[in-house]
């Protein structure tokens, strides 16, 4: 293949959305994964658990990662505190941990350790009560056989250096804790549908509002919207979980597997099938997103840094949710910087990918397959404020779909192209 640089004057564009999962950067050195869980901190870092090899950090927005501690364990739940301490929930088949770093992820504490012989069950969340304490629950086989699970409530009042239990709940596994606009904290259950705690996790209810149905999911908007999942599909509630309707996306041949929002409101779910679907409108309407990700990969974890989707696989790492654009307008002038539609699209076998920079910028350029692995790397260099054009020749590829991503320092965008043979 050959690529050349060119410098150019461009159009600047109003864009139409769609969108692509890219994989981000290697966890471990195979970068098959399972990342049961991910979350971001206050800092902008990203933290990936991946199950039976340890906790995994990246400073720049999952394009490079590093080991983090708690290595072998088996982490099923990681999380940012509000005074940007992580924690993170284990386990093995005779204890539960709750592990704490308050260096982000340099060093950590087994801060409560519980015996809990022949303990198949897993999962597990952590809330934190404006009153600073901290609730975490997570599931436990009491016995006698493998299927009893019952919901282990454990509290700290004292900033996570001690802990004590609070409840033992016979209702299945926990499937997330989340705190509503008026202070309870709502609890998913496997058997139980929804129970709910109006003392920060002392005592817990029946939410007799939602039935009692296996619970997939439950979320905060930052508007605080609620979204509670069953098996099929997800409802919302503007009233605190007084009353739900339905956030569609009914579907009778798969059950909904993991739910997402990020800071912007937009919903993500993913289904047992693999299929991914994303709501802009809070579940009124939904678009299936599954470009980017290998057939055999089903998303499991998700989170949102900078409003950018981020998700966790049961065999591939973590992968990124772009947006993509194209370019309908014209203008003269350099606005921010911008990555316009390639021309032409379809292309056989060569194209042009303009783009545009407001300043001096750390600037790479790549393309990438359906698959989401890498092609080719157009640019990778500092660039000075103007714009630009790189071409890029597809002779030796396959007719298809692939995509080109710019980064420019910390900020992405992504377009779809189209070769055909």
């Amino acid at each position: 293949m050959r690529y050349i640089i060119l410098l150019l004057f461009l159009n600047v564009s109003a864009a139409s959305s769609q969108g692509v999962w890219i994989q981000s950067g290697n966890l471990s050195q195979n970068n098959n994964d399972n990342v049961y869980s991910i979350t971001a901190d206050q800092n902008g870092n990203l933290y990936a658990s991946s199950w039976a090899v340890g906790i995994f950090k990246s400073t720049d927005n999952g394009n490079n990662w590093t080991p983090s501690g708690l290595s072998g364990k088996r982490v099923s739940y990681i999380t940012s505190a509000p005074n940007g301490e992580i924690y993170a929930l284990s386990k093995t088949t005779d204890f539960s941990y709750i592990h704490r770093s308050t260096d982000g992820g340099a060093v950590w504490t087994d801060v409560d350790v519980r015996s809990f012989p022949l303990n198949y069950a897993g999962g597990g969340a952590m809330v934190f009560p404006s009153d600073g304490s901290i609730v975490a629950a997570y599931s436990v086989t009491v016995g006698p056989t493998i299927g009893n699970v019952a919901i282990f409530v454990i509290k700290s009042t004292d900033g996570g250096n001690n802990w004590f239990q609070t409840r033992r709940l016979d209702v299945g596994f926990v499937n997330g804790l989340v705190i509503t606009g008026d202070n309870k904290i709502l609890m998913g259950t496997s058997l139980a549908g929804i129970v709910y705690s109006t003392d920060n996790g002392n005592t817990f209810l029946s939410l007799n509002t939602f039935p009692q149905v296996f619970i997939a999911a439950i979320m905060t908007a930052p508007d605080n919207t609620l979204y509670i999942s069953d098996a099929f599909g997800l409802f919302r509630s503007a009233d605190n979980g007084n009353s739900f309707v339905s956030a569609g996306l009914k579907n009778s041949t798969a059950y909904l597997k993991e739910a997402g929002v990020n800071s912007n409101g937009s919903l993500v779910i993913s289904m047992d099938d693999k299929k991914v679907y994303r709501s802009e409108d809070k579940g009124n309407n939904w678009t299936q997103i599954n470009a980017g990700l290998p057939v055999n990969t089903a998303l499991v974890s998700f989170t949102s840094l900078s409003g950018k989707f981020y998700a966790g696989s049961n065999n591939s790492g973590v992968f990124y949710f772009d947006q993509l654009t194209s370019v309908n307008s014209n203008t003269e002038k350099t606005i921010g910087y911008r990555l316009y539609q390639n021309f032409p699209n379809p292309f056989n076998p060569v194209t042009r990918i303009k783009y545009e920079l407001s300043g001096k910028s750390e600037v790479n350029l790549k393309v990438f397959d359906m698959r989401g692995k890498e092609i080719a790397e157009l640019v990778n260099s500092e660039q000075f404020a103007g714009s630009y054009t790189s071409v890029f020749d597809g002779t030796g590829l396959s007719s298809g779909i692939y995509f080109v991503r710019l980064k420019a320092d910390n900020n992405y965008s992504t377009i779809k192209i189209i070769l055909q043979k």
